[in-house]
């Protein structure tokens, strides 16, 4: 509360919201108006600053050195970072009457003045004594008058104040879409194989181990290959265990399992 650049801050944040509350509430808004009116004309007399309540100045606002800064119904973006002698406002010559806008986090030196329509991108940096008439593009560095860009992509971020950031605004949540039906073999995969299924081919195999049992050469393939006999198998691949004792069977699941019949 004593850092005189706070207070010149708060004079103009509180004389936006007393306008605010007295459209809404003539009667009682009136005494806050009359106190935001006078404190307003305070900080004009003593520390020779005017913010007009006009101007839309985002959050995290720094005056470095409050004196002499004059700014008029101006846009000003977030975490911007002001010096002494800095005029912003309206370009009388020609009859331009519009005025500037600043994005977010621009830093702008002492004396410098920006007058008229024009347009700061953000994260641009002003540098001391410049006059700006003209578009500045976004991160760029300026000097001289008429102010010229001097260097592009120029990293201001050091020279900024703590940043404040606003939150997102609340977004509608979409409805999420419905997952598109998964085709038939994956969901036979989920679900698993078929209890049946399995129990059959543990018993052909068994069968097919027996050693008094017709060991042909399809056989004996389907014991080498077992881990990949029952991959197949438990993949629902379409294979009857009932034909794996057969040549033709057998061939298939070989086929499939990456064998050879």
């Amino acid at each position: 509360m004593w850092n005189a650049d706070f207070r010149v801050v708060a004079s103009y944040r509180f004389d936006r919201a007393t306008r605010q509350y007295h459209a809404e509430h003539r009667i009682k808004g009136l005494p806050a108006r009359v106190f935001a009116a006078f404190w307003h004309r305070r900080v004009m007399n003593i520390h020779h600053a005017d913010i007009d309540p006009r101007a839309q100045i985002g959050p995290g606002l720094l005056l470095m050195h409050h004196t002499g800064v004059f700014i008029g119904p101006a846009v000003i973006g977030d975490n911007c970072v002001l010096h002494h002698n800095v005029t912003i406002g309206q370009r009388v010559a020609s009859g331009n009457q519009g005025v500037p806008r600043l994005g977010n986090d621009v830093w702008i030196g002492p004396g410098a003045t920006i007058t008229g329509d024009v347009t700061i991108g953000d994260g641009a940096t002003i540098s001391a004594g410049s006059v700006v008439s003209r578009d500045v593009p976004a991160r760029a560095l300026v000097a001289g008058n008429p102010g010229r860009v001097i260097a592009s992509d120029y990293d201001n971020s050091a020279m900024l104040n703590y940043r404040v950031r606003r939150a997102p605004a609340p977004t509608a949540a979409a409805p999420e879409p419905e997952p598109a039906p998964a085709p038939a073999a994956e969901q036979a995969q989920a679900q698993g194989p078929d209890p049946a299924h399995v129990d059959r081919a543990l018993a052909e195999y068994a069968r097919l181990r027996d050693p008094s049992g017709d060991r042909h050469l399809e056989a004996v393939k389907a014991a080498i290959f077992l881990e990949d006999v029952f991959h197949v198998v438990l993949r629902e691949e379409q294979i009857d265990p009932d034909l794996l004792g057969t040549a033709e069977g057998m061939r298939a699941v070989l086929a499939r399992a990456g064998g050879s019949a």
